[in-house]
């Protein structure tokens, strides 16, 4: 079985605090079909991270100040969407978001580069129109391939609560140029 080990420490380390899966019909399964997740729909969202070992959702939104322009400074809310528990907001606690899932940011002018903390390798980005707003759209490179970014999922299959056995990461959304849906399989 194959590990993926850059993404050990972000989804091993406090993720998601609740245990068991949901709607886990094979937990070997690579289908994600078979996980019933509920699909976030909040306000400025660029792309979501689901894990296999419940459906507790971190969620990456734009933060615009009030003429719409992205705030450069801290351009992305970072949160918890805990639907395995009441579906509530959370925010990420300290070690969360200082060692886990927070962003690194780089204002680079027509573009804000995130990287992940615990995965930087692969940088996201967000580019600005003329007037410093976004299109509200999270673009990555995966296999060499470009995509809009929707939803990461990392697959889990045993090991430990603090050395989870990661399979493998999802990459879904679609192509920027003719909208088509992309989903990559990354491991490392």
């Amino acid at each position: 079985m194959r590990t993926f080990g850059l993404f050990i420490i972000p989804f091993l380390l406090f993720s998601g605090m609740s245990n068991g899966p949901s709607g886990v019909s094979d937990p070997g399964n690579t289908d994600t079909s078979a996980f019933e997740f509920t699909v976030p729909n909040e306000p400025n969202m660029l792309f979501y991270i689901q894990r296999s070992v419940n459906e507790n959702t971190i969620i990456y939104a734009l933060k615009l100040k009030p003429d719409g322009s992205i705030n450069s400074k801290d351009p992305v809310d970072v949160y918890w969407r805990r639907y395995q528990e009441d579906g509530r907001r959370e925010e990420l606690d300290f070690v969360q978001r200082t060692f886990v899932y927070g962003l690194r940011t780089k204002d680079l002018g027509d573009k804000i580069e995130l990287r992940c903390i615990g995965f930087d390798k692969m940088p996201v980005y967000v580019y600005k129109n003329g007037a410093g707003t976004a299109a509200r759209h999270a673009m990555v490179v995966v296999n060499e391939k470009l995509m809009l970014l929707d939803r990461v999922f990392i697959q889990i299959n045993g090991g430990t609560y603090w050395f989870p056995n990661v399979e493998y990461a999802e990459f879904s959304g679609s192509d920027p140029v003719n909208g088509a849906p992309i989903s990559e399989l990354y491991y490392r």
